[in-house]
C-alpha cells in the first residue's frame, strides 16, 4: 500500500499534524492537491515536495538536472516528446531511454516517449520550477529552431554520400527534392519571418555555412549548415527562384514566393560565386503596407504636418535621401499611401518592387530588356500621371527629366544616396543639373537614418558611464548630455534590448530664402548656415530627443548618426 504523502513528510520535515489536516481540509474543498495547497500556503518548499513524492512512488529524485541533459537525444528523439517541458532526456543505452519528469502521475508522457522512441522508458522526478525553466532555455525561440534544424542535418547526412560534383544535374535536383532539405529551407525562411528579419545570409566556409539573419539593420549568426547540407540547401533555393542550379560561376538573382501563417512574403535572391562556394542573401520583403503610415516612421508631430502638406502639392519634387538600408522606401510608400485615395494616376518605377500598393502602377526596371529608369519615366509621362515615383536618380538623363517632369503639372518622389538632406542639393549640380531649375523645382529634402527601439518590455533609466560621456563631450560638447535609458534584453526582444526601429530625420523645405541662394549657386556652408538660423532641426537633433525620451540610446545615436561629418559642417 502506498505511503501517504503528509506521513512522509512528517516523517522527512517534521510537519505538524494541524497543518497537514487543514492542507488535507483545503484540498478536498478546492479540489486541489494536497501539496500545491502547502506550497502555496503553508510555506513548503517545492523541493521538499518533491522529494517526498519520489519516495511515495518509489522514484530516484533529481532536482536539478540541466548538465545531465543529452543534447543529442533532445535532438534526435521526435520533438513531439519534449515540445511541452513535461519531460527532458537524460540517457540511453540503446534498449532503455532515462528521461527526467514532473508529475509522477503523468502516464501519458511515458506512454508518449515510449511509443515514439520504440524504446522502454524509465523516468526520474524533477521539479516542475526546474522543468519549467531548462524548456524556456532549450525548447523555445532559438533553440528550439536550432534543435529543429540540428536533427534535420543529421538526418540528411546519414542519407548522402556523395558531394554535388559527382552528380549530374538530375540527381542534384533529386537531391534537393528530399524531405530534409525541403524542411531546413522551409524552416529557414519560417524563422527569418517569424523574428523580422530583413535579410538571411548563407555564407560558405570550407567545412560547413553560417546562415546569418539582418534584424533591425544588424547581422547576426542564427545557425550553422552543415557540408552535406550546404550544397543541396543552395540548389533547392536557386530552384525555387527559377535559377540555373548547373551554373555556379556566376551572379543569379531571382525571387521567391513564399507564405507563412497567412503573410505573403517575396524573397529576393542573389547569389554570388566565392572561394568556398556560392554566398546567397535573400532579402525578404513582405506584401503588407499597414505600418506604412506617416505616423508611425518617427517623424515629429509638427513635421507630419508639414510632410502631410507638402504630398498634397500639386507639382513639384520631393527627395529622400540616406545610404542603403535607412527606411526611403517606407518613407516614400507612406506618401503614397497617404495620397493614393485621391482621384490621381499614380506612376512608379523602381528596382525592385518592393510594396504592393493597390491604386498604383508599378513599374519593374529590366536593364536587360531595355527598361531603365530614363526610358521607362518618358513612357510614363506619355500616360497622364499626376504622381510619380522614381526609386533612384542615378544619372544626368534621368535627373532632367525628373526635374522637368515636376515644372509640368507632376508631383515627383525619388531618392539621393547622400549624407545628410543639403548634400542632394550638390549631388543633383553633380549631375548636371543647373541651381536655377533646383531652386524652381524642388518642394523638400528629407534626409534620414533608422535606429533601433529600445524594447518597452526590459528599458529602464540608467546612469551613463564614463566611456559614453567621454565619447560624447569629444565629439558633441556642444549639446548638453541627454538623460539615458539602457535595455538589459528579456524574452519580448530576444534578449537583444532593442525590438523594431524607428527613423531619425531632418527636412529642409525650400522657402524663398532658400530658393535664391540655391539659384545663385550659394556654398554649402551659406546654406546651412541661413537653417541654422532659421532653427533648422537636424538629424542629430532629432536623435537627441528621441534618447531623451527613451526611445533609444546614446550607443545606437553615435552609431548610426555619421557625427564626424555634423562637427565639421557646424
Amino acid at each position: 500500500m502506498t505511503t501517504k504523502i503528509g506521513s512522509i513528510l512528517k516523517r522527512m520535515y517534521q510537519i505538524d499534524d494541524s497543518i497537514l489536516d487543514a492542507a488535507e481540509q483545503t484540498s478536498r474543498l478546492q479540489l486541489k492537491r494536497i501539496g500545491e495547497i502547502l506550497i502555496c500556503e503553508h510555506h513548503l518548499e517545492e523541493r521538499q515536495l518533491y522529494q517526498a513524492l519520489a519516495e511515495q512512488f518509489s522514484m530516484d529524485f533529481m532536482p536539478f538536472i540541466e548538465n545531465i541533459i543529452n543534447f543529442d537525444l533532445l535532438r534526435d528523439l521526435p520533438f513531439e516528446i519534449f515540445k511541452d517541458g513535461r519531460c527532458m532526456p537524460l540517457n540511453s543505452t540503446g534498449e532503455i531511454l532515462s528521461i527526467a519528469i514532473k508529475d509522477p502521475l503523468d502516464l501519458d508522457i511515458i506512454s508518449l516517449a515510449e511509443m515514439l522512441s520504440e524504446l522502454h522508458i524509465e523516468s526520474v522526478l524533477c521539479v516542475p520550477s526546474e522543468m519549467d525553466r531548462l524548456r524556456v532555455k532549450f525548447l523555445e525561440g532559438d533553440s528550439k529552431f536550432r534543435q529543429s534544424a540540428g536533427k534535420i542535418s543529421k538526418e540528411y547526412e546519414r542519407q548522402q554520400s556523395l558531394g554535388d560534383d559527382a552528380l549530374s544535374v538530375e540527381e542534384i535536383r533529386q537531391r534537393t527534392e528530399a524531405e530534409p532539405v525541403v524542411k531546413m529551407v522551409s524552416l529557414i525562411f519560417n524563422e527569418a519571418v517569424k523574428l523580422g528579419a530583413s535579410d538571411i545570409h548563407v555564407e560558405p566556409s570550407e567545412n560547413n555555412a553560417v546562415v546569418r539573419f539582418r534584424i533591425d539593420g544588424m547581422l547576426r549568426q542564427h545557425t550553422e549548415l552543415s557540408k552535406w547540407m550546404y550544397s543541396p540547401f543552395t540548389s533547392r533555393i536557386k530552384i525555387l527562384a527559377d535559377l540555373d542550379i548547373a551554373e555556379k560561376r556566376i551572379p543569379q538573382d531571382g525571387r521567391i514566393r513564399h507564405t507563412v501563417e497567412g503573410g505573403v512574403f517575396d524573397f529576393r535572391v542573389s547569389t554570388l560565386p566565392t572561394h568556398f562556394g556560392e554566398k546567397t542573401v535573400i532579402r525578404v520583403l513582405k506584401h503588407d503596407i499597414a505600418l506604412l503610415d506617416i505616423r508611425n516612421l518617427g517623424i515629429s508631430p509638427d513635421d507630419q504636418e508639414l510632410v502631410s502638406e507638402l504630398i498634397e502639392k500639386p507639382q513639384g519634387m520631393v527627395i529622400v535621401t540616406g545610404p542603403t538600408g535607412s527606411g526611403k522606401s517606407s518613407t516614400l510608400f507612406a506618401c503614397l499611401n497617404r495620397i493614393k485615395h485621391k482621384a490621381i494616376n499614380i506612376t512608379t518605377i523602381e528596382n525592385p518592387i518592393e510594396y504592393k500598393l493597390d491604386g498604383v502602377n508599378q513599374v519593374q526596371i529590366n536593364e536587360k530588356a531595355g527598361v531603365t529608369f530614363a526610358s521607362a519615366l518618358r513612357s510614363i509621362l506619355r500616360q497622364d500621371p499626376d504622381v510619380i515615383l522614381i526609386g533612384e536618380i542615378r544619372d544626368n538623363e534621368t535627373a532632367q527629366i525628373a526635374v522637368q517632369s515636376s515644372q509640368t503639372g507632376h508631383l515627383v518622389f525619388s531618392t539621393l544616396h547622400t549624407n545628410d538632406a543639403l548634400s542632394a542639393i550638390t549631388r543633383l549640380k553633380d549631375l548636371g543639373i543647373p541651381g536655377f531649375l533646383i531652386s524652381s523645382s524642388i518642394l523638400a529634402v528629407i534626409a534620414q537614418r533608422l535606429v533601433r527601439i529600445l524594447c518597452s518590455q526590459c528599458k529602464e533609466e540608467a546612469t551613463v558611464n564614463d566611456e559614453q560621456r567621454s565619447k560624447w563631450e569629444s565629439l558633441l560638447g556642444n549639446y548638453p548630455m541627454p538623460r539615458s535609458y539602457i535595455a538589459h534584453g528579456c524574452k519580448a526582444c530576444n534578449n537583444v534590448g532593442y525590438k523594431g526601429r524607428m527613423g531619425l530625420f531632418e527636412i529642409i523645405t525650400i522657402n524663398e530664402k532658400i530658393r535664391t541662394l540655391i539659384a545663385e549657386n550659394a556654398p554649402e556652408t551659406t546654406i546651412r548656415r541661413v537653417l541654422r538660423e532659421n532653427s533648422f532641426k537636424t538629424m542629430l537633433l532629432d536623435g537627441i530627443n528621441k534618447v531623451e525620451n527613451g526611445v533609444t540610446s546614446i550607443d545606437e545615436l553615435l552609431r548610426v548618426v555619421l557625427i564626424e561629418d555634423i562637427i565639421q559642417q557646424d
